[in-house]
């Protein structure tokens, strides 16, 4: 998972598959959503799923 705090972009790579980028997502967010225990998923994730996104990469399986 990354942030590029300029464009307001977070970059997500899923264990499963695939990288996303989520746009105009604050950095507040991403903070959260780094620092949450025990999983992002259970705190914020929702929260980011809300933004628009795009693949950059799907899965190959």
């Amino acid at each position: 998972m990354g942030y590029r705090p300029g464009s307001r972009t977070l970059v997500v790579d899923f264990h499963r598959g695939g990288t996303y980028q989520y746009y105009d997502v604050a950095q507040v967010l991403f903070d959260e959503h780094t620092n949450s225990v025990p999983h992002p998923r259970t705190r914020v994730g929702g929260a980011v799923k809300q933004h628009r996104y795009a693949p950059i990469r799907t899965s190959l399986r």
